[in-house]
């Protein structure tokens, strides 16, 4: 039970992040506080973070299924 909840939670914070990157990156949303060269930056980071996320997800559930079998 607390291996879905930990999947849950992981994949909420993937989602966070590449929403978050894309907020970032292609809109307007928060240019008054970060501009320029920062905004490009943490857009990046963030959408790097959620794909290191993701991939770190799917092997955890490749594993836990792996072990049930």
């Amino acid at each position: 039970m607390y291996k879905n909840v930990t999947n849950f939670a992981a994949g909420f914070m993937v989602i966070l992040c590449l929403i978050f990157s894309y907020y970032l990156l292609f809109t307007d949303v928060f240019i008054d506080k970060v501009s320029g060269f920062k905004r490009q930056a943490f857009g990046i980071l963030f959408l790097l973070y959620g794909i290191y996320r993701a991939f770190r997800l799917y092997y955890l559930i490749k594993k836990n299924k792996s072990e049930e079998n």
